[in-house]
This record gives C-alpha cells, sequence and structure tokens, in this order.
C-alpha cells in the first residue's frame, strides 16, 4: 500500500469530500476539447455558474473558466483589469486579503493596500478617507477571509467604491454558493471563485465572473500574462465557446454535475442548510468549553476557528484526529498553533458532524498530554482505530464513481469529563495572548475580537 492510498473526512475549506454523482462525472466521458462536445459543455457550466450566482440578468453578464485553482483567477484580474498607471486599492484582514496585494504589486505598481489585523473588521472609514483623497480605479477585496473565518462586507464596500467612481473586485473563492452575495446590490463589477471549495467539485479549474461590458473594456489592452490573460479568455469563450488554453476536461465535467446538485437544491435552501451546520458546530464548540475567534455576527457558514485551548499542541491535536479519519486546518502567520479550524462544506452532514465532534474531546485531551478524566474516552476511540484499522494498515477501498468517507469512530462521550474544568485557566491566558498578538493602534474601538461560542 502507498502512503497516499487512503481517505479522510476533509473538514477543511478545500479540497473538500465530494459526492458520488461528482466523482463518478471525472471520467463519464472522453471526448477533445476542440470539438464540439466539450463546447456545449463550457456553454452549459456559464449558464449555470450564472445561475449559482442569482444575476438578475444573467444575458448581460458572462463566465469565463480558467484552468487553474482560485489564486490562478485572482491573478488573471489583477493582471488583466487594471489600466497601465490606474491605482489598485486592496483590502486586507487576513492572509488572502493580503496575497491580493501581493499580487496586484508585481502587475500594478499603484498598488496601496489597506490591511487590518488578521481577524478584525475592515475599517470602513479609512477606505472611504482613502477613496476621497486618491482616485482609485479598482478596490479587491475577499467576501470570506478564509485564514480567520470573518465574511467581509461586500455590499457596503461596493457603495463606497461605487461613490467614488472605483470598481469592485470580490475573491469570493471560497464563499461562492455558501454565504449570500447579491452581485447586482453590491455593484461587484468582478467576481473569482474556485470548483473546489463550496461548490463540492475538485480543485485545479477556477472562473471570473463579470458583465460582458466589463469584460469588453479589456479590448486593445496589451496582455501582462499569456496564460492569464483575462481578455483572451473571455473572447475565446465568446467567439467560439472555447479556451484558449488547453482544458483539464475531467475538472469541467466534474463541476458541471456539482453545479447541477446545487440547482437541484436550491440556492437559497443550500445557504440555509450550511448556515444551520455552522451554527451546530458553533453549539458542539461552545459544550467543550471553547472559544471562536470571530463573532456569529460576523462570521461565514464556510468554516468556524476555534481557539485552542493552553497547553493543546495543534499537530498533537492533527495527528490525534487524522488516526480517527479527521483532516482540520490549523492557523497561519500570527495564527500558527493558536487555531484550529472546522470547515461546513463539501459532503459533510449533520450526523458526521457529530461524530466529528464527539471524536474531538477525545483528540483534545490526547494533544494536551493530559488525562481526560474519563477513563472510558480514551479506550472507546482507540478501540475505534482497532477496529477500523491504523491508517497505514488500511486497504484504500475508493474507486472512481464510488463514495469517499472512511467508516468513523463510533459515538463517544461529547465532552470529556474533567477536561474542561483541568484547561479553563489556560483556555483564558491563550485568548488573552491571542487579543495582545493580534491587536494593533488602528483597531476598530468596541468590536472584541474573540467572542465564547455560546455568545
Amino acid at each position: 500500500m502507498e502512503d497516499f492510498e487512503r481517505s479522510y473526512c476533509l473538514l477543511c475549506p478545500g479540497p473538500v469530500n465530494v459526492r458520488p454523482e461528482v466523482a463518478c462525472a471525472l471520467t463519464a466521458y472522453e471526448f477533445c476539447h476542440r470539438e464540439e462536445e466539450f463546447s456545449a459543455l463550457l456553454s452549459s457550466l456559464e449558464e449555470k455558474l450564472l445561475a449559482v450566482a442569482g444575476v438578475r440578468r444573467p444575458e448581460l453578464w458572462a463566465a469565463v473558466l480558467v484552468t487553474g485553482s482560485g489564486t490562478a483567477a485572482n491573478e488573471a484580474v489583477l493582471s488583466s483589469v487594471p489600466a497601465p498607471g490606474e491605482r489598485v486599492l486592496v483590502l486586507a484582514n487576513g492572509e488572502f486579503g493580503e496575497r491580493l496585494a501581493a499580487i496586484s504589486r508585481i502587475h500594478n505598481p499603484g498598488t496601496e493596500c489597506l490591511a487590518q489585523p488578521w481577524g478584525q473588521p475592515l475599517d470602513l472609514a479609512r477606505v472611504e478617507a482613502h477613496l476621497a483623497a486618491h482616485r482609485v480605479g479598482l478596490v479587491a477585496m475577499v467576501h470570506h477571509e478564509t485564514s480567520t473565518g470573518m465574511k467581509n462586507p461586500v455590499e457596503t464596500v461596493g457603495r463606497l467604491a461605487a461613490r467614488h467612481g472605483a470598481r469592485l473586485f470580490v475573491d469570493g473563492v471560497s464563499s461562492f454558493s455558501a454565504d449570500p452575495l447579491d452581485l447586482d446590490a453590491s455593484g461587484v463589477t468582478f467576481l473569482s471563485s474556485s470548483a473546489g471549495k463550496a461548490l463540492g467539485a475538485y480543485p485545479g479549474l477556477s472562473f471570473v465572473l463579470a458583465p460582458h461590458e466589463a469584460f469588453r473594456s479589456l479590448a486593445g489592452r496589451e496582455p501582462r500574462s499569456r496564460y492569464l490573460d483575462l481578455r483572451r479568455h473571455y473572447e475565446f469563450a465568446r467567439d467560439r465557446s472555447q479556451t484558449p488554453h488547453t482544458p483539464a476536461i475531467p475538472l469541467f465535467l466534474a463541476l458541471h454535475r456539482a453545479l447541477e446538485l446545487v440547482l437541484e437544491e436550491g440556492v437559497s435552501e443550500r445557504h440555509r442548510r450550511l448556515a444551520s451546520l455552522a451554527t451546530q458546530a458553533r453549539r458542539r464548540i461552545a459544550e467543550l468549553g471553547l472559544a471562536v475567534l470571530v463573532p456569529p455576527a460576523d462570521a461565514s457558514s464556510v468554516l468556524t476557528s476555534v481557539v485552542l485551548p493552553g497547553g493543546v499542541s495543534f499537530e498533537r491535536l492533527r495527528t490525534a484526529l487524522r488516526e480517527r479519519g479527521f483532516v482540520i486546518y490549523g492557523g497561519k502567520g500570527p495564527l500558527e498553533g493558536r487555531i484550529v479550524q472546522i470547515s461546513t462544506v463539501g459532503d459533510v452532514g449533520p450526523d458526521r458532524f457529530d461524530l466529528f465532534f464527539d471524536s474531538l474531546a477525545g483528540a483534545l485531551a490526547a494533544a494536551s498530554g493530559k488525562r481526560s478524566g474519563n477513563a472510558a474516552v480514551a479506550p472507546d476511540v482507540g478501540g475505534d482505530i482497532e477496529e477500523r484499522g491504523r491508517p497505514e494498515e488500511r486497504e484504500s477501498q475508493v474507486r472512481p464513481g464510488e463514495s469517499r468517507p472512511v467508516k468513523r469512530p463510533r459515538r463517544v462521550v461529547p465532552v470529556a469529563p474533567g477536561f474542561q474544568d483541568v484547561e479553563r485557566e489556560d483556555q483564558e491566558g491563550v485568548e488573552e495572548d491571542v487579543r495582545r498578538d493580534l491587536s494593533q493602534e488602528d483597531r476598530v474601538e468596541g468590536e472584541p475580537l474573540l467572542r465564547r461560542a455560546r455568545a
């Protein structure tokens, strides 16, 4: 057995567990990308993407697909849209806002970034003051800042940008189809996203949505990238229903099936279901006595960032959960080793969530190096590992078209008795450390960074 021949329950915002129908679609058909079958597929994908986006007049909009991750779509916009010498204003309060600024600086010397500490709301007064003082052509921001779990106010920023004559580019890579966003009301000109996150398909395929008028405004622009020339992608799609470069056809097929499933469920119902899962996650987090990083009012339905208790090692927690069949994300940058992220997107339902949180109590105790106070918890979880075989002993059971879930642990006591009492003092100290490390002089007054999940 090779080291990679394993499957896990992925509780990260991408890659995600896909539904069996999406897995089947990868190898369902074989055809050439320069034949009419691919052209028909591309046209259908554009129609379905605009339907999921919910634009009021889809005939005025276009969807351009790029074989590449969400960062490829972002770079296509930032290298193609701003005119030479045009000012770009990037709003950042986490890793992915800062990444937009880094990409833009490569292509646009007139890039400025208004950065907030990670996990703090955007300072809208600073944004308006900057737009009033400078002639900005493009404002760029992230809808859901995945590094923290914070959802940013696109509609408010859109109104500010429009008031000062700037276009708005929104990175919706992790939020598209999960968190509601009215593109028309928000005044969004360009929106990027990815197949391999909330849409429930595979990574490696991304897209840009914009009105035809916005795409046509790029005509005659000297390209700054061959592969990521957004104007060229648009013209190939509009004139030929083709892509300018060889597409990853299986990824297009999988995305098509994933979009069908989204539309069958209903976009509004999908938003409601994911919001319900996020609420379930935060309730279970509260039952464990843990704190969340982002206040519920500012939190996305895509994931929840949880502050690790004092004395709990993320690497030990990650290992303990992998042994139980689950994969989670940790924090990055100033949040490295401080938080753990639990996602609600992909082929995840309430029952699997309950199994995860039942396992999390024992995993937290194992990661702290302390006994949980309930001798039955660790043996139950350990027995489960033996029952289904440790990862290195399991044979891969996943074949094309089959479901991805692995066998899950039996239910255990959801809170390890005594654990939260032992850790309470340490936990409060960690919360204070995170507050201190992430705070800066320009912090918005009256906006606490950490909230109890039960608040």
